[in-house]
């Protein structure tokens, strides 16, 4: 088999590649540069499964980097992506084992980002933290040690719930004691915060 034709598609970048005067493939301009493919050239049929599959993974890659570069991934919301987008079962396991090794694939670093930004910006019960990394696909085992650790920070599940109910408080002004102690309440219980945390924080904060 013979490369008859080398023309540039419609979309940026990339090529079509011609073999015996018929259309065989298309592939990125990068992935055509690196092979070095020219006009009038020799190649087999296992060669041009090889360009597909390099070209595959190169444009999948790319579009994976881009879902991460919106904030750290766990294995399942790669593994989501992958269905989602309907990739390859090979190029998957590729892409799976380079971000590994690049260490942009890992469940507990993503727990421990997830847990820290939940607490600066929208503090959080240790029950709705769990239940969130669930959904996220991490192990049980993993969610638990990262909220141990929590426990020994500075701030307690008391003092995060404690930050929410003075943020709410700022908009309960207005209503009754016992109106402020419900809406308080059902707040707090929506972050997660355990019924003990909550009447704990509704006793201090709001003292008659």
């Amino acid at each position: 088999m013979q490369i008859t034709d080398i023309k540039p598609q419609k979309r940026k970048n990339r090529f079509n590649i011609y073999v015996d005067e018929k259309f065989s493939f298309g592939l990125d301009a990068d992935t055509l540069v690196k092979s070095g493919l020219q006009i009038n050239q020799e190649i087999s049929q296992e060669e041009i499964e090889k360009l597909v599959k390099e070209n595959e993974f190169v444009k999948v890659y790319d579009r994976v980097l881009k879902f991460f570069s919106f904030r750290p991934r766990s294995e399942k919301e790669l593994k989501d992506w992958f269905k989602k987008k309907q990739v390859g079962s090979e190029t998957q396991k590729l892409i799976y084992q380079k971000l590994k090794h690049l260490g942009y694939l890992n469940d507990e670093e993503f727990t421990k980002w997830w847990i820290e930004q939940r607490t600066t910006f929208r503090p959080s019960g240790t029950r709705l933290l769990a239940l969130e990394l669930r959904q996220k696909g991490v192990t049980r085992e993993i969610i638990d040690q990262q909220l141990s650790n929590l426990a020994i920070k500075p701030f307690s599940e008391h003092d995060l719930a404690k930050k929410v109910a003075e943020k709410k408080l700022k908009s309960l002004k207005h209503y009754s004691y016992l109106e402020q102690k419900q809406k308080l309440a059902s707040a707090l219980a929506r972050r997660g915060f355990s019924w003990e945390t909550v009447k704990e924080v509704i006793d201090e904060k709001l003292e008659k």
